[in-house]
């Protein structure tokens, strides 16, 4: 993570209107234009090992698309996937932030671009993670809001399905305390439940079957609250078939371990 210290210390939040990181040296000799480098930047994130790479391929043509609806969401993002790699707090919060700023300068200038209010509703989770409850819950009725608006202008994308089943999941194991603090703020108390996150994660599994590891591991612990021991097992079985790809992965890699061992126990 050198580079991304380097990143780090020559920018401050105050910049984040105009791209704060510093023109790099530029490492890719030919001048792309805008669709042959978004399709080179969305090909180099496939991969997990490549997704520094992708950033530091958009990060050079930032000035030339600065304005560019398409350059601008896939730079938010490529913000969150630095913030994700990252292992330093001041890092991940710092990419966080600015990735934030960039989505939300993508849904005001293409309030109709599903994208846009996908990658702005991650990154809105992602600073989430270093904001105390009050700012906790403000950013996630944001990333609901937000969230919602994209699975409206993009239904058949998978990945959307899995938030909102992760995001009903966590508001069906909320506190009393945190419903109260949330309805304080908002006038109602969110709600939600482990069947309403089961079909959203059922949903990702009928777009795009064996979508992820995380997906499965998300299902299996909602049979596991239905007490449909069964299917659960199903599922942490085909997790087990699933390569480990993101750092999410891995974490729940672990996570079905723990429960796959319950079970044969």
């Amino acid at each position: 993570m050198g580079k991304c210290l380097r990143y780090i210390t020559a920018s401050t939040d105050t910049e984040e209107q105009s791209f704060p990181v510093p023109k790099a040296l530029n490492t890719h000799a030919e001048e792309l234009n805008l669709d042959v480098l978004l399709r080179k930047a969305d090909n180099l994130r496939a991969k997990e090992t490549s997704k520094t790479e992708s950033f530091e391929l958009l990060d050079d043509y930032k000035e030339k698309f600065r304005d560019e609806v398409e350059f601008i969401w896939r730079f938010a993002r490529a913000y969150g996937d630095m913030s994700e790699l990252s292992t330093n707090i001041q890092e991940k919060k710092h990419f966080a932030n600015i990735g934030k700023t960039l989505a939300e300068k993508a849904v005001t200038r293409a309030p109709m671009n599903g994208h846009c209010h996908l990658w702005y509703a991650v990154l809105c989770g992602y600073v989430s993670e270093f904001e105390g409850l009050q700012n906790k819950v403000n950013y996630g009725h944001r990333f609901k809001e937000h969230l919602d608006k994209a699975i409206q202008l993009l239904p058949e994308e998978p990945f959307l399905y899995y938030l909102n089943g992760r995001y009903c999941y966590a508001i069906s194991k909320l506190s009393w305390i945190e419903k109260k603090m949330a309805a304080t703020l908002f006038g109602k108390i969110p709600s939600s439940t482990v069947q309403e996150a089961l079909q959203n994660f059922l949903k990702v599994e009928d777009l795009h079957p064996r979508f992820s590891k995380s997906n499965y591991m998300y299902l299996a612990k909602c049979y596991i609250d239905l007490k449909q021991t069964k299917e659960a097992m199903k599922f942490c079985n085909l997790a087990e078939q699933l390569p480990c790809v993101t750092k999410e992965d891995k974490m729940a890699h672990e996570d079905m371990k723990k429960m796959c061992t319950a079970f044969k126990g």
